[in-house]
């Protein structure tokens, strides 16, 4: 890497976000660069997000990933439950039971089922492909430390960690994935607003947990006082290593004082216990959304455009789904046959999604503190037990959308672009637990399983898409000569099953690069090269 050759797209951050940006960049033929300011030696032990959705997941099977994800070493007969108690030799309190993957039915609305793949796993296995495909260069150990944009490009600034080396590069793009913390977001100077809940601290700790308890196999256990959920084990790998946490307060503290053997006590509900603690971090759990997602050339996703909660597990999947509607966006914009509206869409199409996805892990936050019906759970008695009950089968009802969410995961909508042509259909309800397929241009385009054996969701993911139900009419190939003059890619498929013919609604549907519709009706209009130019950002709307 030099400042003689531009690049195409400049990644800064190499977590699971920038890797799976340049994975379909490179798929769609663009070459990418990442940098990241660690050292490719720095592979701590870290315990972040665990819970890779439908819809990540149906991403992972376009970028060719998907078996490796599913089979990355979680156990597949471990039940997802939650145990709520008052510690692990105290008083059960409730269950909220979940299948186990192998259990776990496909849902009739995706192709793939919610998995478990820790980022200890998942990043390594983006990693792998990523370097396997060949099209892009991770660089380590470089920091973005200032960065000059002009109409035709960005020249950024690096320095090397080894010698402290500067170096300057010209990238026509550049998408910063570089965390909550976005050294690139603070140097645009773009606002990252929202709300601080409190610092908890985490603790990764090996232990052969079902020795101390008398519960049964979960994911993890909900600790509950008179003042709410005040910590939780975590399964991390599904066998010995678990995260601990506590909901700490406002303020930091001095984790030098902080005494994480003396909570692991009270959580276990005893002294003799045999664990190693492997490190304990303290962090800031919030909802923060970027003012904006982009200046110019430069495009924030993931972490630097939005924080949220981890309860619910959505901000790995957000940030994922920020970048998949990203990559066609930059293919379009380089191969130029996208026009400059496509820059501002971006921002209007997944900046809602982030506000959405963080305001229901807050909600489900709120669950884990409310003090309510709690007063008695450390008591004797038969009206302490019932409280138990109570509390048991209200947190087991409340919290079941925090790890059951296929609305929130498949029923976002675009509808509001000005990329997606409106057909004056009514928007459904955008329920987080209950998710209704619809071809509603501006949603997912439905998935159904065809007769040769692959789903509707296996037809996209490279160009524009025309699905053709029922049989051919000559006037269809008027939008197949106008995206040929315009060099926008467009492949036609034609379905003649009954089924996804009534699922779709309109004999005609055009379906995004990244498999959201755009455009449906029984026809074609007769402005066929203005529907082409609207989808791609050419004419208004």
């Amino acid at each position: 890497m030099g400042s003689v050759d531009t690049l195409d797209v400049l990644i800064v951050g190499r977590g699971p976000v920038g890797l799976a940006l340049a994975l379909d960049l490179g798929r769609r033929g663009v070459r990418s660069t990442i940098v990241e300011r660690n050292p490719a030696t720095g592979t701590e032990l870290q315990a972040k997000a665990s819970v890779i959705d439908e819809r990540t997941m149906e991403f992972c099977r376009l970028l060719g990933v998907r078996d490796e994800v599913a089979n990355a070493g979680f156990p597949d007969d471990l039940p997802g439950d939650t145990v709520f108690c008052t510690t692990l030799n105290g008083k059960y309190i409730g269950r909220l039971a979940m299948p186990s993957a192998r259990d776990r039915e496909l849902p009739r609305q995706s192709s793939e089922v919610l998995r478990r793949c820790p980022q200890i796993w998942f990043d390594p296995v983006f990693t792998r492909a990523v370097v396997r495909q060949g099209m892009t260069d991770i660089r380590y150990g470089v920091e973005l430390v200032g960065c000059e944009q002009d109409n035709t490009g960005v020249t950024c600034f690096f320095k090397h960690g080894k010698d402290g080396r500067a170096e300057e590069v010209r990238a026509r793009y550049v998408v910063a994935c570089d965390g909550a913390s976005s050294a690139v977001r603070k140097a645009l100077g773009i606002s990252f607003d929202g709300k601080n809940l409190g610092y908890s601290i985490s603790a990764i700790i090996r232990v052969d947990l079902a020795r101390y308890h008398s519960f049964g196999a979960a994911e993890r256990f909900m600790f509950i006082s008179p003042d709410g959920t005040w910590g939780n084990f975590t399964t991390i790998d599904g066998r010995s290593l678990w995260r601990f946490s506590v909901v700490g307060g406002n303020e930091k503290i001095d984790l030098a004082t902080f005494d994480m053997h003396a909570l692991l006590r009270r959580a276990f509900g005893h002294d003799n216990i045999k664990y190693e603690l492997i490190k304990v971090v303290q962090w800031r759990r919030s909802q923060f959304t970027a003012e904006k997602y982009h200046q110019g050339r430069i495009f924030l996703a993931g972490d630097s455009a939005h924080t949220m909660s981890p309860t619910g597990g959505h901000g790995l999947n957000t940030g994922v789904g920020d970048v998949m509607g990203l990559s066609w966006i930059l293919q379009a914009l380089l191969d130029g046959w996208g026009g400059p509206g496509l820059v501002e869409a971006y921002a209007i199409e997944r900046r809602p999604i982030a506000v959405r996805n963080g305001a229901g892990s807050t909600r489900n936050f709120s669950i884990w503190i409310d003090r309510n019906g709690r007063d008695k759970v450390l008591d004797d008695g038969l009206e302490a037990d019932e409280q138990r009950r109570v509390l048991g089968e209200n947190m087991a009802t409340n919290m079941r959308q925090e790890f059951q969410s296929l609305g929130l995961a498949l029923g976002y909508n675009y509808a509001h672009s000005p990329l997606i042509v409106p057909d004056g259909s009514p928007a459904l309800p955008d329920d987080p637990d209950i998710y209704i397929q619809t071809a509603r241009p501006g949603h997912r385009a439905p998935h159904y399983w065809l007769k040769d054996g692959r789903s509707t969701i296996d037809l996209f993911g490279g160009g524009f898409v025309l699905l053709c139900f029922g049989t051919e009419a000559e006037d269809d190939q008027r939008i197949v000569d106008a995206a040929r003059t315009v060099r926008l890619p467009l492949d036609t498929v034609t379905i003649t099953e009954a089924e996804p013919a009534k699922l779709y609604e309109r004999r005609l549907v055009l379906v995004r690069p990244d498999g959201m519709v755009a455009w449906r009706g029984d026809s074609l209009p007769d402005d066929v090269e203005g529907l082409l130019d609207r989808v791609r950002a050419r004419k208004p709307p």
